[in-house]
């Protein structure tokens, strides 16, 4: 049987947790295909044109994922920007973020793409920024988001245990459900 759906990232950590989660749907292929991603905060709009580019790209029913980090200290920046600020701070981004307000939200979003249609879903973790990295597992701001009720960054805990709290986590049981995955 044939994929019928595309997965495509250029973040084999993205991939790597999608296949755990996803497992090994013969409905499902993978995708390495560059997609330039607009700038914007809003993790809609970004989402929205990040599949559409996409489909473009490869001309089969795609889906793709974009991550945000939204620090209410800084009004919600670095938002849907958050891969630039991460480049430029890595994990000093935690000395940005004044003591007493470190409140933040990690958001996903996923958006399938047939061509005619373009389908979102988002979801949303509250927490709070570690006021240092902590962990070596995970990628990006992992070690410095710590799930609301828990103690340990997304870094700190096994893949299976982010999956549970990272919204990209159960984001995945909603995409499996409308797509038939």
């Amino acid at each position: 049987m044939a994929p019928t759906w595309f997965y495509n990232t250029t973040n084999p950590e993205k991939r790597r947790e999608f296949q755990h989660v996803l497992g090994g749907s013969a409905r499902l292929g993978y995708l390495t295909e560059k997609v330039t991603e607009i700038l914007d905060k809003e993790l809609e709009t970004v989402i929205r044109v990040k599949a559409i580019a996409a489909y473009r790209a490869v001309r089969v029913p795609v889906i793709v994922e974009h991550g945000a980090l939204c620090i209410d200290a800084l009004n919600g920046l670095p938002g849907a920007l958050v891969k630039p600020f991460w480049e430029s701070l890595d994990t000093r981004l935690c000395e940005v973020v004044p003591v007493g307000h470190r409140t933040a939200r990690a958001r996903s979003a996923l958006c399938y793409c047939d061509g005619r249609e373009r389908h979102v879903l988002i979801d949303e973790t509250e927490g709070e920024i570690a006021p240092r990295a902590r962990g070596t597992g995970g990628f990006h701001w992992d070690p410095i988001f710590i799930p609301k009720g828990q103690t340990r960054t997304f870094a700190e805990m096994s893949l299976d245990e982010k999956l549970t709290f990272s919204p990209f986590g159960k984001l995945h049981a909603r995409l499996r459900q409308e797509l038939g995955l």
